[in-house]
């Protein structure tokens, strides 16, 4: 059975290769998916609550 943290599961067949970091669209796009799951009430919820500001700490914002 797929997981949702199995790296096979849901993902396109790249047809590139992937790069080392993430783009800054990619990472606003993690960040507000992160943001979306923090206002669930679950052990999921916390921890996309815990990563969030991380990620934001670590990324420039969309007007730099």
């Amino acid at each position: 059975m797929d997981e949702p943290l199995d790296p096979a599961f849901g993902m396109a067949e790249l047809h590139e290769p992937r790069l080392p970091l993430f783009t800054l669209a990619e990472a606003h796009q993690l960040l507000d998916v992160l943001q979306h799951f923090g206002t669930v009430d679950h052990d999921w919820g916390a921890q996309a609550r815990h990563f969030a500001p991380e990620l934001a700490a670590r990324v420039p914002s969309h007007d730099a």
